[in-house]
């Protein structure tokens, strides 16, 4: 069994952008920042060997070679993709006024819905997307959340013109498959940052702390990725080598390699979809 020591990772009043990350990603310029608490989940993981298989994978090897050569797009033009879709999520807490910054994308242009995960707008009294695309704000509404799998389905309104994040499969992910996470890191707004990586595990079972509810959640099924996620990046894209979404950035773990973690977006629109249709389960919420 591996430890990963886990923290809380909770900033307030950030001042300054940080730019992307990855290959080919623009940089941008600082931009100010009013007090702002960004949540993000930090994670131990506890996995055991035998029926999980091995552990953790290195990060490199055959399979990432592999991986690497098969890959169709660079890191621009899956960013290029899937930035259109990608929107920033403000939530103003109910019991204090502060701030909760993250991120979320379209999964339904036509009815403006935005995935993001539950603990982005938990306890939200009011939630205001921003399109990165257009720089454009909207109110937005709770329409359901699976606080168990930290999922939530948002509704923007009076929005038009959305872009559908381009999804993909995420049943068979191999170790090694090189993916790219987008997010609103360190609540910078602008343009979304970028950090490449690889699938490192996969079926990972994560226990994430909550330090603003004080909480603590099991999450199971995770992707497991060395691309580094970092506060404000929460809600948003895992996109794959075919410059499809392939995960949903939900964690960060602590150690001296950059680990991550995300929901596959085959369980988490399972889940969206059951929320769309207005479909309550024991584990489910529709509606605030």
């Amino acid at each position: 069994m591996t430890v990963i020591t886990a923290f809380c990772l909770l900033t307030i009043g950030m001042t300054r952008a940080r730019p992307g990350q990855a290959n080919e990603m623009p940089s941008h310029p600082p931009i100010p920042r009013g007090r702002t608490l960004i949540l993000l989940l930090i994670v131990t993981l506890c996995a055991g060997l035998g029926a999980g298989g091995t552990l953790l994978y290195p990060f490199g090897g055959a399979q990432a070679s592999a991986a690497a050569a098969a890959r169709p797009d660079s890191d621009a033009v899956i960013y290029s993709r899937l930035e259109p879709s990608v929107v920033d999520v403000s939530a103003t807490l109910r019991r204090d006024g502060e701030t909760a910054a993250g991120t979320g994308f379209v999964v339904d242009a036509r009815d403006g819905l935005v995935l993001t995960n539950d603990h982005v707008v938990r306890d939200a009294a009011s939630v205001i997307v921003r399109l990165t695309s257009t720089g454009e704000s909207y109110p937005a509404r709770i329409v359901g959340a699976d606080a168990a799998a930290d999922i939530a389905v948002l509704q923007l309104r009076g929005a038009t013109g959305l872009t559908a994040a381009p999804l993909g499969g995420s049943a068979a992910v191999p170790v090694g498959t090189r993916v790219l996470a987008i997010g609103n890191r360190a609540g910078q707004d602008g343009s979304p940052a970028a950090a490449a990586g690889v699938i490192n595990g996969v079926n990972r079972t994560i226990s994430a702390y909550d330090g603003l509810s004080q909480s603590t959640e099991t999450l199971h099924g995770m992707l497991e990725t060395s691309a580094r996620i970092e506060p404000g990046d929460s809600g948003g894209p895992l996109a794959g080598p075919a410059g499809t979404v392939i995960g949903m950035d939900t964690a960060a773990g602590a150690g001296s390699k950059p680990a991550g973690y995300a929901i596959p977006i085959g369980a988490a629109m399972a889940i969206e979809q059951r929320i769309a249709a207005g479909r309550p389960a024991p584990e489910i919420t529709v509606g605030v």
